[in-house]
């Protein structure tokens, strides 16, 4: 019998075939993942533990590619010892060829366009001089104006790498969720770790914080009574969650089955929490304290009331997780049940997370099919739940304290120097927790639990991607930001419209068999762009959808 175990944390061996005496099989096997194998005498259960050696003939860690054809050898030596050796009767594809083709591609499109751009600009100005000459007294009559115009009433310019950061974010998930060329490390980690799919959503939420402070604050200089601004909060809340309830019955809608939450729902729920926050403890005028100390420190100081707020939030969520009983499972447990651990935490996915959202939404309107589900064979669990929107929350306040610096500091060195201070604490906390490894820290990196070393990893690099978008669009000129610019200023249409719309042609087909990485990538990111050149059209006529 072979055995075959996919690497993953503590999970047993399960069966892949079981081979006759003299005779040979041909097996297709998954190369997504590395694999080890174990060759037994004879056995019929599906799972055997790691520590079971018994009936053991060999082991070996075979390394796959794709498309590869290899031959199981088994011989048999005169000590009578078993030997066990894989060939190679067909060299595998370089998966990673048509990524590097794609790429390229790409940036020879994206150097095209940036030549094009220069030259009908060029063509354009010059145009403009031949066709419409004026005197060099009216010119300077229009400087003047001009000046003196701007001197009395200055225009605050719209920060572009506020967009652009929401832009990349958009544009990955869209990517990400048409399939990603099929690739593993652009997908979401099974369960413990950190991909390049778990760390748009977070991203997302966290630049929505980035902008809640800024339009706060520009309502409260406007008078705009905090009545009006909670029942703004509340009203754009509730569309975002109803939104994200109308997606969910795209998958079915009967109501004893359907999805509660969700992405849109999540935003919802921690959009008003935060919001409402702001709304009301931020203060209508604030004096610079005479105190060096406290005036370096004003964007946090200004927060102190929602930062204490916050802490009980994290604290509350880190009881429930670590001190909950939950039945049938250890406290503290962070697995995701299944056959992981010899099977005998199997209903415990999730722990306190996944027993408190089966306990309040009931099992049958929560995600039914998890990551985690086809390796562990674990039971239902949501990673857009409630009890994951407590850390949710502090993600969010985490991009307000962003936003707050924004707003109190003019000058882009300190704008800089704090958010890559940020960046700097939150990441280390983050190692700190997870221990720097993926497994066996306290508290491991998992965007399924939204664990307290999750929220804090992502947001430092989104502390880090603000700081070097803020520097290269809106202070040196050196990026347009395009073309995530402009998916960016629509972020929600985008999202909603490419959640309805990823089965239809023209963002979605197929031709052949879809089984190569080549064919994959073309469709995914045939489909990406298409959205992009959706939010260039909304961008050119003038369109921004505002909930």
């Amino acid at each position: 019998m072979v055995l075959e175990d996919t690497f993953v944390f503590m999970c047993p061996y399960s069966r892949l075939t079981s081979i006759p005496p003299r005779q040979n099989r041909v097996l297709t096997v998954d190369t997504k993942h590395g694999t080890s194998w174990r060759l037994l005498l004879n056995g019929s259960m599906e799972f055997i533990q790691r520590q079971n050696r018994s009936s053991l003939i060999c082991e070996l860690e075979p390394s796959f590619g794709e498309f590869g054809v290899y031959d199981l050898v088994i011989s048999g030596t005169e000590s009578g010892d078993v030997l066990c050796s894989m060939t190679t009767a067909k060299e595998p594809v370089n998966i990673y060829l048509p990524l590097i083709l794609c790429l390229m591609g790409l940036a020879i499109i994206w150097l095209l366009f940036l030549s094009g751009s220069s030259v009908t600009r060029k063509w354009l100005d010059y145009r403009r001089r031949i066709i419409e000459p004026t005197s060099g007294s009216q010119v300077a009559s229009a400087s003047d104006g001009k000046n003196v115009s701007q001197h009395q009433s200055p225009q605050r310019l719209r920060l572009k790498s506020l967009d652009t950061f929401r832009g990349i974010s958009v544009v990955l998930m869209i990517f990400v969720n048409d399939g990603a060329g099929g690739y593993w490390f652009l997908e979401h980690a099974t369960w413990n770790g950190l991909q390049l799919a778990d760390l748009l959503f977070p991203w997302f939420m966290w630049i929505m914080g980035v902008c809640i402070p800024i339009s706060v604050r520009s309502q409260l200089k406007r008078n705009v009574p905090r009545s009006t601004m909670f029942l703004a909060v509340l009203r754009r809340a509730s569309i975002l969650f109803l939104l994200g309830l109308v997606l969910n019955s795209l998958w079915g809608s009967r109501l004893e089955t359907m999805r509660v939450f969700g992405v849109l729902q999540r935003f919802g729920l921690v959009y008003f929490v935060v919001a409402t926050l702001c709304v009301f403890l931020t203060c209508r005028s604030y004096r610079t304290p005479k105190i060096p100390f406290l005036a370096a420190s004003q964007d946090i100081v200004v927060l102190l009331p929602q930062w204490i707020l916050m802490v009980g939030v994290v604290a509350g969520h880190l009881a429930l997780t670590f001190y909950l009983d939950v039945p049938g499972c250890p406290k503290g447990y962070l697995g995701p049940g299944g056959v992981q651990d010899k099977g005998q935490f199997k209903g415990c996915v999730g722990g306190a997370t996944g027993y408190l959202d089966r306990l309040i939404l009931g099992e049958n309107h929560i995600y039914q099919h998890p990551t985690a589900r086809k390796v562990y064979g674990s039971g239902p669990f949501d990673p857009e739940g409630l009890t994951g929107c407590l850390l949710s929350v502090f993600q969010v306040f985490l991009g307000v304290q962003a936003g707050t610096t924004l707003s109190f500091y003019s000058d882009w060195k300190g704008r800089v120097t704090r958010w890559s201070v940020w960046g700097a604490v939150v990441g280390i906390s983050a190692g700190i927790l997870c221990l720097a490894s993926k497994d066996e820290g306290w508290i491991p990196i998992n965007k399924n639990l939204w664990s307290l070393s999750f929220v804090l990893a992502t947001s430092c690099l989104a502390f880090f991607l603000l700081a070097a978008c803020y520097v290269l669009i809106d202070v040196r000129g050196w990026w347009s930001g395009a073309p995530f610019f402009y998916p960016g200023m629509n972020a929600t249409i985008m999202y909603v419209g490419h959640s309805v719309a990823f089965r239809m042609f023209p963002w979605h087909w197929s031709l052949g068999t879809m089984n190569t990485h080549f064919i994959l990538l073309i469709e995914s990111l045939w489909g990406t762009a298409l959205w992009v050149l959706v939010g260039l059209w909304l961008h050119n006529i003038k369109f921004f959808l505002s909930l």
